[in-house]
Order: C-alpha cells, then structure tokens, then sequence
C-alpha cells in the first residue's frame, strides 16, 4: 500500500505547533520571574504555616549587584519569629544568578540558590533572630557582597 504525503504533513504541523508552544512557555515564565515581587516571594516561601507576612525591606535594602546586566538584592526581615529573607533579581534576561545568606557569626543554616541562566534567584530563608547577616549575590559575572547587615534584636 503507497504512503501518502498527508501523513507527513500532519506530524510536521503537529511538531511546529508543539514547538511553538514550547517556546512561549519559556518566554512566559520568564517574564513572569521578571515581574515577580520580591516580598510576596519571600511571604510564599516562609516555613511557618501561621508566620505573619514580610511587611517591609530590612533597613537600607534593596542594594544593586553593579554591571551588566546587574541586578537587585531585596532582603527582608520577619521580626516574629526571626527569619531573613534574600532574593536577587537580574536587570536583564536569563544569566548566571546567584544569592547566598548565613549568619555573620558563621552559626546556623546557609541559605543559597543559584542558577545557570535565570532572571530570578532565591528566595533563600534563614533563622538569625538577635543575628547580623551577610548576604552575597551574583548576576552574571559580577558579584556584590555585605557583611554584617540586618541585626536584629
């Protein structure tokens, strides 16, 4: 029996229109990284299911990582149960991004999270209640790093 052509025409739409779909879902979720705010990340990712939300930027936050594309460090501070929060969020498309976060003093937990080609890094969380911080970020090949911020009471 003789194979049509038909056949062949259907897969290649049916591939190109799977393609094209595909497509759009990166783009889309990257814009969507692009626009994500910073503050509800940090609220969306909090541990404690009846935690009160981040209601503000630790004091002097958000601070830029320089260069290009740079980007923005947010940091927040939840004062009830003691939690900081990072996140950084590249001025450009995807690129190397990166956002660690640990207590001055080198005690406790170190929060990162890092990514080969994203537009958005963290949120990374840490318990440092009483605690200065230091948080450090990349986004792309620049870096940008404070020590001793944020101590709370």
């Amino acid at each position: 029996m003789p194979r049509t052509r038909k056949g062949r025409g259907t897969w290649a739409a049916m591939a190109a229109a799977t393609a094209l779909i595909a497509s759009g879902l990166v783009l889309t979720s990257s814009t969507a990284a692009q626009g994500a705010d910073p503050q509800d990340l940090c609220n969306s990712a909090h541990p404690m299911d009846d935690a009160p939300e981040y209601s503000q930027p630790a004091e002097g936050w958000p601070l830029p990582v320089p260069g290009d594309p740079g980007g923005m460090i947010h940091v927040f501070y939840e004062p009830d149960y003691g939690y900081n929060c990072a996140i950084v969020v590249s001025n450009g498309g995807p690129t190397y991004i990166d956002i660690g976060l640990r207590r001055s003093d080198g005690s406790g937990e170190l929060g990162w999270d890092d990514d080969t080609a994203a537009t958005v890094a963290g949120p990374v969380l840490i318990p440092a209640q009483g605690f200065c911080v230091d948080v450090t970020a990349a986004v792309g090949e620049r870096s940008f790093t404070s020590r001793g911020t944020n101590c709370n009471a």
